[in-house]
């Protein structure tokens, strides 16, 4: 009886160890199988369950190079017969966790315009906005992938207003933004080391429009002081004097906003440089045209010079300012009997009638002198040049009589 119990035992374990081995062996089959397994000879089966298995399963263990190129080849496959949401999902992650971002960028953007009502379209939708994040560089290098990252966060916040991710969103732009700024920041002070001026005037201009909420705007707005007063300095004789008006309104527009800022003592200084060579500016660029133009410019210049007196304090300046417009009244009778004198018409009767003309201007010129500076320090050099004028009127009165 002991042996047939003792049979019987043995017997069933055998049984229930052979079911075990029958359940065991494909289950290690399979596993000795896709261990082995590579992407080409995934791809080589027929068998697309197969594939999406295998695929899936490598997702799964974050093996994202092994299974892109199946889910690619699966997105072919299933085209038209299946739905390949969820596979195309999986590849757009499998890029991001492959740290391809641009591919991941445009196929995260191509999954929301495909599937724009999937339960997975706002994480697509973000997940644009984070790939383009990945690839913005550092802030010295150029800024495409910042900007494009800006502008997917953007649209993300304005399609999914109350998404949780909101709060990631903002914090991202915020991030990308003070990038963007220091970018900006860092040209314009490439600008002004390289001396180009203009630039960077405008550039420090450009970075309060841009960014209103830039820290440290005082030393922003010193230095489009600062730039505009070089570029004044530097610039040519016809365009100094309207950049000089520059620094003085970039000056105004500065000490509106910080009147006890560090930097007004210097930004001082290039206000009160604008304001005296202005008016020098405005004496030179007179003689810049044709003697024909002079006399109108020279006006525009004792303007000039009469505007920017009341805010010149040194009285040294304000002095040569002084001599600056006595000079330009003395331009001007220069200026009409040289024309008088280069009359060169072919016509005798009508070039005598010209030279007549720019005579009786040059002495009605030095009246206007004479009555505004009697005892100017150039009164003697425009009595000369009146004397000989009027010899010239004379002569010619003479001559007609006879």
């Amino acid at each position: 009886m002991k042996s047939i119990t003792h049979f019987l035992y043995i017997t069933r374990h055998k049984l229930t160890a052979r079911r075990y081995l029958l359940w065991l062996l494909p289950a290690v089959l399979y596993l000795g199988l896709t261990s082995c397994d590579t992407p080409e000879k995934v791809m080589k089966s027929p068998d697309i369950n197969y594939k999406l298995k295998v695929a899936t399963d490598w997702y799964n263990k974050k093996q994202y190079f092994k299974c892109i190129p199946v889910f690619e080849e699966l997105m072919g496959l299933m085209k038209g017969q299946r739905s390949t949401e969820d596979i195309y999902f999986m590849y757009c992650m499998a890029n991001y966790k492959q740290a391809d971002y641009m591919i991941a960028a445009y196929h995260f953007h191509n999954f929301v315009v495909t599937y724009p009502l999937s339960e997975k379209a706002e994480e697509a939708a973000f997940m644009t906005a984070m790939s383009n994040e990945r690839l913005s560089p550092k802030y010295e290098l150029d800024q495409t992938y910042t900007t494009k990252a800006i502008d997917a966060f953007q649209s993300f916040i304005n399609q999914y207003p109350q998404s949780s991710r909101l709060d990631t969103a903002n914090q991202m732009i915020t991030s990308l933004r003070h990038k963007l700024e220091k970018k900006a920041w860092s040209n314009a002070e490439l600008y002004y080391r390289t001396e180009n001026y203009k630039a960077a005037a405008v550039s420090f201009e450009n970075l309060l429009v841009q960014f209103p909420d830039i820290e440290n705007t005082e030393r922003i707005l010193f230095m489009v002081v600062k730039s505009y007063s070089k570029y004044a300095e530097n610039s040519i004789v016809l365009k100094k004097v309207d950049r000089y008006h520059s620094v003085i309104s970039s000056y105004k527009n500065f000490v509106y906003k910080f009147p006890s800022s560090k930097y007004l003592a210097e930004a001082s200084k290039y206000e009160n440089d604008a304001h005296y060579y202005s008016t020098e500016a405005a004496y030179d660029k007179a003689y810049a045209y044709i003697p024909e133009e002079r006399e109108k410019y020279l006006t525009v210049a004792i303007r000039e010079c009469n505007e920017q007196l009341q805010y010149i304090k040194d009285p040294d300046r304000i002095k040569k300012t002084d001599e600056t417009i006595q000079k330009c009244y003395l331009g001007i009778v220069r200026t009409n009997y040289e024309l008088a004198e280069e009359v060169g018409d072919t016509n005798a009767v009508r070039r005598e009638a010209k030279k007549r003309d720019y005579y009786d201007r040059t002495i009605k010129s030095y009246y206007t002198f004479v009555d505004k500076y009697k005892d100017g320090k150039y009164i003697k050099e425009a009595e000369k040049v009146y004397a000989l004028a009027s010899e010239k009127i004379g002569k010619a009165t003479t001559d007609g009589q006879k």
